[in-house]
């Protein structure tokens, strides 16, 4: 009985306790690895990668916001360490002797400690900061509170005199077997999404190919869809301000919208398409773009659009941003390079940038997007009708035009 009143909390060998950790830690890992093949994909098939939509608003509204990184390294590495190293050290719970185990199960408290509240501040962002919640990153966050629960049994569980015995090495074989089922599913994970083409590559590919598409009505079925989950935005000539810039005729019966954040990957995708379209359909169509803010530091982009639309500039700006497109997106200073680049005053724009004298039109823009049902960009509507992600080519935008001015 002397022997168990020495033995501190952490110095037992808890076989469902410590079972439990390293199991979680596994799920950790498959949800992070998931996370990240996502988001190299720029979520083009949605949170979870089966979705149809081009660009999900939760998902990748949280990842590449300023929250995304931490010391210059994005969350996702960040949550793959976390996960790794937490692996590691449950691990070693069932192959370290009793003189280390202790050590080995306070190194892995405090990994947890400082885990959940990295964890809680993240999910406080998504919260009050961003107003959307990537999935994903919350199934981590409901993770490593289970984790916290579990270490706090843990330190508060009294040691029983049986307990003070070392993992068994049946229990190493099973741990091991778990390891390598996950590295397993991991593999395949990153396979199997490596061999699909971007959603949207996917849908210009078809149109480049020659493919026959129908038209799609409420008679007809072919491959040029809208989007039926959407419903009919009968008064879409509201969402069309002043401010916002067109090309085409404003006197037509068509009236095509396109709803754009400028650090949107699949709207920079989409711009060229749409050029093309305006192009070839400008006389029998009028094409609005307008801006959808996802980010924080996309407002001050949209701004200096704004900005240089007062010159008849406005897609010079948004080509250049672009194409200058990163994660976190282009400062102020950089914005003032642009506008010098495109015969603008830059100091001036940079000037105006810092008083926020658009803020509240692009917020007002954004609330009525969202309001129309909004909920993805690059989000193209004709008519009042949206378009279905997979219809978002020159081939099927062109048919989808021509068959609602008829």
């Amino acid at each position: 009985m002397a022997r168990t009143a020495n033995i501190r909390p952490l110095g037992v060998y808890r076989p469902v306790l410590d079972t439990a950790v390293f199991v979680l830690g596994l799920i950790g890992i498959l949800v992070v690895v998931h996370l990240w093949i996502q988001s190299g994909r720029g979520f083009d098939r949605g949170c979870f990668g089966f979705s149809s939509t081009a660009a999900t608003v939760e998902c990748e509204a949280v990842t590449r916001s300023d929250a995304g990184m931490m010391l210059g390294v994005s969350n996702v590495i960040w949550g793959l360490i976390f996960y790794i190293g937490l692996t590691i050290l449950s691990f070693a719970t069932v192959v370290v002797g009793l003189d280390k185990l202790e050590s080995v199960k306070r190194l892995r408290a405090a990994a947890i400690g400082v885990g959940f509240l990295y964890s809680v501040y993240l999910v406080y962002v998504q919260v009050a900061q961003i107003g959307e919640f990537c999935k994903l990153c919350m199934m981590s966050a409901s993770i490593v509170a289970i984790l916290l629960v579990l270490q706090i049994i843990d330190l508060r569980s009294r040691p029983q005199p049986e307990a003070a015995s070392e993992g068994s090495s049946s229990r190493v074989k099973m741990f091991v077997i778990m390891l390598g089922a996950v590295v397993i599913l991991s593999g395949v994970d990153v396979l199997y999404f490596g061999s699909l083409p971007p959603l949207e590559a996917t849908a210009t590919a078809a149109a480049q190919s020659g493919q026959e598409n129908v038209l799609v009505d409420d008679s007809n079925v072919g491959e040029c869809h809208y989007d039926p989950e959407k419903p009919l935005v009968e008064n879409y000539r509201d969402l069309v301000t002043f401010s916002d810039p067109s090309k085409g005729n404003p006197d037509a019966s068509v009236t095509v919208i396109e709803f754009f954040d400028p650090n949107c990957p699949h709207c920079a995708t989409l711009h060229p398409i749409m050029e093309q379209v305006v192009a070839e359909y400008g006389e029998r169509a009028w094409f609005v773009w307008r801006p959808f803010v996802l980010w924080e530091y996309s407002v001050s982009q949209v701004e200096a659009m704004y900005f240089a639309a007062q010159d008849n500039k406005f897609f010079e700006m948004m080509e250049e941003q672009f194409r200058r497109q990163r994660q976190g997106g282009i400062g102020i200073d950089e914005l003032g390079e642009i506008a010098t680049q495109i015969g603008l005053d830059g100091e001036l724009m940079k000037t105006r940038l810092s008083r926020g004298l658009y803020r509240n039109i692009i917020m007002r823009q954004r609330q009525s997007g969202v309001d129309a049902g909004i909920t993805s960009v690059p989000a193209v509507m004709i008519n009042g009708r949206f378009v279905q992600s997979s219809s978002k080519t020159a081939e099927c935008l062109g048919q989808l035009i021509d068959a609602a001015a008829r």
